[in-house]
């Protein structure tokens, strides 16, 4: 379309803000008919070796992926605190707190052979909780 009217190069950053555009008979393109929607924006937020603090809530609000530590079970709480890590009930909390639309957990102890026990202590209060697996490809 920019070629088809002859807009000018000093116009498109106008056009991309929403400006329709004036062909010099006075014909007004709209400015619809000149661009395609853009993709909606997306968010991402990665919190990792990261004790659990309730106030990060606020600085990831609302992203569409939160990539957020499980390091431990809750039955292990004390021993994340003192280690300065967080369990995957914590992470979901920070999750459900700061309404995220998914919540991916990993950075899990080796004490933990498998990954399970972590995944369902976050879905319990999160449910749309993904588990960090090698080659796992997630779209935002």
């Amino acid at each position: 379309m920019i070629d088809f009217y002859g807009i000018p190069i000093c116009m498109m950053n106008r056009i991309k803000n929403g400006e329709d555009y004036t062909l010099e008979d006075g014909r007004v393109i709209p400015n619809s008919e000149l661009t395609t929607p853009s993709d909606p924006p997306r968010a991402y937020a990665y919190c990792s070796d990261t004790v659990y603090l309730p106030r990060i809530a606020a600085q990831v609000a609302g992203v569409d992926l939160l990539f957020h530590e499980a390091t431990f079970t809750e039955s292990e709480a004390v021993r994340a605190k003192q280690t300065l890590h967080s369990t995957a009930a914590q992470a979901a909390r920070i999750a459900k707190d700061a309404q995220v639309k998914r919540l991916l957990i990993g950075h899990f102890s080796a004490r933990y052979e498998d990954e399970k026990a972590l995944l369902e202590e976050a879905q319990a209060i999160f449910p749309d909780t993904l588990a960090a697996d090698e080659g796992l490809k997630i779209s935002l």
